[in-house]
């Protein structure tokens, strides 16, 4: 099948950094700390997020490619495994 290109993890939130916001990214951000808010990537190019296991994330997430190994609370969407139910997802949240 068509493979697409991982992008590269341009961005990380470390252990130890908390942000309050939302927070919108390009290609790739890995959190390691915590966010309060909202995280979406930017459209046009792939995304790819990574939630490590010591991370937590309280907000929506939206990118291309999520992974998750740590806690979330909020909505995930992941573009990619959705794409041809996105509208039907999308009403949902």
């Amino acid at each position: 099948g068509n493979k697409t290109k991982q992008p590269p993890i341009k961005s990380l939130i470390a252990q130890g950094t908390r942000i309050q916001g939302d927070l919108q990214f390009s290609e790739g951000l890995r959190i390691d700390g915590e966010v309060n808010g909202n995280i979406r990537a930017a459209d046009g190019e792939p995304s790819i997020l990574i939630v490590s296991e010591v991370a937590s994330v309280s907000g929506s997430i939206e990118a291309d490619h999520v992974i998750i190994n740590g806690h979330v609370k909020g909505p995930v969407l992941a573009r990619e495994l959705l794409d041809r139910a996105a509208p039907t997802i999308r009403m949902l949240f």
